[in-house]
């Protein structure tokens, strides 16, 4: 098992890599040739590029309908723009999630409790709500700790204390993944092993 991981990381690594080699040379590219470049230049990008990493790292209801990206995602951008700022929500949620559950596993204690990320002073205080300005709710067992967001339907932040989760439970969710909720909630399982790296 640790030597898939290891291949997985490894590709994984080797992609980023790449992705990164290749906006840097782009906006090389672009200064050196003194291109002007404007935010509505970029945008299509940004949101292709986030629309594809939400493919990955989101997984939503099975009763969602998905996105077409036939021709590629830019071209997908471009027929369909709302759905794609959709889907960079999320990945942005991703991102959101991933950085206060790390951050919550190793600035607090270990043990079952349930908090709101407001009380997160550990983090600044834009990085305690969700792209919906809610700001997201945290149930720790143990190890691993479950970082809700209301998602875009909610009309506020979750009730925490509403929350019940037994540990068992807990550990059974899939983790690093962003998970849909039936009632569209988005849930992030993230464990110390993954703090600790």
């Amino acid at each position: 098992m640790t030597r898939i991981r290891k291949i997985v990381r490894f590709v994984v690594l080797s992609l980023g890599v790449i992705l990164l080699v290749g906006v840097v040379g782009w906006f090389w590219f672009m200064h050196e040739f003194r291109l002007n470049i404007s935010r509505s230049d970029i945008e299509p990008l940004e949101m292709s590029l986030k629309k594809a990493a939400s493919d990955v790292v989101v997984v939503k209801r099975p009763d969602s309908k998905p996105a077409s990206v036939s021709g590629g995602y830019l071209i997908a951008y471009q027929r369909d723009p709302e759905s794609f700022n959709k889907d960079a929500k999320l990945f942005d949620t991703w991102m959101a999630s991933a950085k206060l559950g790390l951050a919550a596993l190793k600035n607090t204690r270990r043990g079952n409790w349930v908090r709101s990320s407001a009380d997160a002073d550990y983090v600044a205080s834009q990085d305690r709500v969700d792209p919906w300005n809610h700001t997201f709710c945290l149930l720790r067992r143990d190890d691993d700790l479950l970082v809700v967001s209301g998602g875009p339907k909610a009309p506020g932040s979750p009730l925490c204390r509403d929350i019940q989760l037994k540990a068992k439970d807990l550990a059974e969710l899939p983790h690093g993944k962003l998970l849909e909720s039936p009632a569209g909630y988005f849930i992030l399982v993230v464990d110390k092993a993954h703090a600790d790296r």
